[in-house]
């Protein structure tokens, strides 16, 4: 077995698990570059510095004939605040346990050579879904959310994969209370694991 997952054609392990991991982030790229500059920035610029310091945890998905990376996406726990209520003894909510996507981007040099198109979803369900279900085995996982970029194209995907929104004045809420100074842009947007 390669990986630490794998299916037919790919497998999934962690960033560093290869002595190659660092010249092939140098070549990754995503297909719209205004839109995904950060990702390109964080997997080649930031992923080990916060794999070494227990922030993130970054996973490489390959081609498994070729080894070529296909794509890469970056998981932490976390949490989302509901209910939220202020008192006079100050604000009180609820909490519901989760894992962000913070991070997940296919290598647009992979979906080109290939004409890979549609490699995400098969990423979303065969390795990131999976490896939060195992996780849910140990801990109390009951959403999986991402704050994704603010463009159709990109929330319909996400919809795609089994994202939902909230309602505009609960996104409006839980922006204002959890949404990180890095996302400030971006849209919440989840999934529930368990009913």
């Amino acid at each position: 077995m390669k990986g630490i997952l794998e299916n037919e054609l790919f497998y999934c392990d962690h960033l560093g698990a290869s002595e190659h991991d660092e010249k092939d982030i140098l070549y990754f790229s995503v297909k719209n570059e205004d839109t995904g500059e950060g990702l390109v920035d964080y997997i080649k610029y930031y992923a080990f510095l916060e794999e070494a310091a227990g922030v993130m945890r970054t996973y490489l998905v390959r081609y498994r004939s070729t080894n070529e990376l296909v794509g890469y996406f970056s998981l932490k726990a976390g949490l989302v605040s509901t209910n939220e209520v202020r008192t006079e003894e100050g604000i009180l909510f609820d909490t519901v346990p989760g894992v962000e996507l913070a991070n997940f981007a296919v290598n647009n040099e992979f979906v080109k050579k290939y004409d890979a198109h549609g490699v995400g979803i098969v990423i979303f369900k065969d390795f990131v879904k999976p490896i939060i279900m195992e996780s849910s085995k140990n801990i109390g996982i009951k959403i999986i959310y991402i704050f994704a970029l603010p463009y159709d194209r990109l929330i319909k995907t996400y919809q795609h994969y089994g994202f939902a929104r909230l309602s505009e004045k609960s996104e409006a809420e839980l922006h204002q209370r959890l949404k990180p100074v890095y996302d400030q842009s971006c849209i919440f947007m989840f999934q529930t694991l368990r009913t």
